[in-house]
This record gives C-alpha cells, structure tokens and sequence, in this order.
C-alpha cells in the first residue's frame, strides 16, 4: 500500500549540473520516474523528477540509483552515455559512498554497529548479501505506551551508511533488527507512526539520502552533495535535540 500522497508545496532542486551529470534534490513524495504499477500513475506527469526536469528545465536525464517516494534526498542522474555507464559502474562495484539519516523505535544496545543480513530481491526473491552500518546520534523518550509493560517509548536517530543498494535495505534491515522506521507504513509499526504524526506533527517517513561521495565520470575526482534540509527534519533536530 502506498500511503504517501504527492505535496505540491515541494519541488526538486537542482544542486549541481555540467554538460555529463546532474544532482538532484527530491523532497519527500516525489517520485524519481514513473512508478510500475498503473493504479499509482494517474495525475503524477509532473511529480516525478524525471518529467519534472523536461517540463521546467528542458533537460533530458536518466536517473543512475533510485530513493524511495517517502524519503527526500540527493539523487544522481546522468546526461551522456558514458556518463551513465561510468556512474552504474561505480554503484555495481559499491564505490558509492551514500550517507543516510532516520529515525526508529527502540534504543540500540550498541552505539554503533552493522546489520549484516541477506535480503530478497523485489524481483526473483533471491536472497543476496546485504550490509547496513549505523550510528546512534541521539535518543529520545515520551510518555506514550502501546504496551502495559512499558509506560513510555523510546526512539533514535541514526546516521546510516549502506554497503549495498537493494529496495528498502534500510528499512527492511531495521524491521529486521526490531527498530523499524518511523512512518513506514509497510515494515514499521502503525502506533509509533500515529504517535508521530498526531502528537509530534511529523508526518511520513523518517528516512533522509543526506550526502552522496562518488567520482566524477569527466574530471575523476571525488565529489560530494548534501540535501538541503525540509521542514520536517529540522523539527526532528530539535525534537531530538541534535544537529544532523
């Protein structure tokens, strides 16, 4: 089920462009091109950032990774060909280096640590090695309880660092583990995510694509992009008390 709708306050930006690639910032319920499934289609011609940048730059790119609708971050496209086979490269030899952020339930035993469980592919449900490294930043605890056990709920914010790229490493990894994002309506828990949304005023999913490192396919050097920060996050910076 897809639960994120299309916020038309929010359009993408343009953080970096030469002749060969293009940074993108998508915000949250954008999606990058137009989704498989037809019943999510209707009325997204200009909400999704591959038609979004023909329609209001006359700019032809394709996107080299993708993020998911709910998570707002950097994304790369490519505007050459070699460019593009170049970038793919990059990512199918894991020389990527992608930093996220996101909230869970749950505080972890360990500051640090790495999820290193195998996963389905969305596609031929092969299970394939994957690797996801995280760091506490901050921790909080509310009075709110789902349980007569526990009389208040604790949650994290974590800076994530995947080793590999599959569909919803992150937050299968973190269901997985027990510490499912916040506001994920597919691998999280649907209490924590009404506690959010209703007493907190945060809405949606709690998982940022914050900075992407990854070599130029012209000049060869390492380059870095950091995403711009929406409203939303920084209300999590100040719930959590934390600068991220």
């Amino acid at each position: 089920m897809l639960d994120e709708t299309i916020d038309s306050s929010a359009v993408p930006e343009i953080l970096f462009q030469d002749e060969s690639i293009l940074v993108l910032f998508k915000p949250s319920k954008w999606f990058v091109h137009p989704p498989e499934e037809p019943r999510h289609r209707r009325g997204l011609k200009r909400k999704t950032c591959v038609q979004w940048l023909m329609d209001f730059h006359q700019i032809k790119a394709n996107p080299i990774h993708r993020i998911d609708v709910g998570t707002e971050g950097v994304l790369i496209f490519a505007k050459t060909k070699a460019a593009a086979q170049n970038l793919n490269l990059q990512f199918k030899n894991h020389t990527v280096l992608k930093t996220y952020h996101a909230v869970t339930r749950g505080w972890f035993k360990d500051s640090t640590g790495v999820i290193d469980l195998p996963l389905e592919l969305d596609s031929t449900k092969e299970l394939v090695d994957c690797r996801t490294n995280y760091k506490t930043l901050a921790r909080l605890e509310k009075d709110f309880s789902i349980h007569p056990k526990f009389l208040t709920s604790r949650y994290s914010l974590l800076e994530v660092k995947p080793e590999t790229g599959r569909w919803h490493q992150i937050r299968r990894h973190m269901n997985r583990i027990s510490h499912p994002l916040i506001g994920d309506s597919e691998h999280g828990d649907l209490r924590h995510n009404r506690y959010f949304r209703e007493a907190l005023r945060i809405d949606g999913l709690c998982l940022r694509a914050t900075e992407i490192t990854f070599i130029h396919p012209e000049t060869f050097k390492d380059v870095t992009y950091q995403a711009p920060k929406s409203d939303k996050w920084k209300d999590l910076e100040i719930i959590f008390q934390c600068s991220i």
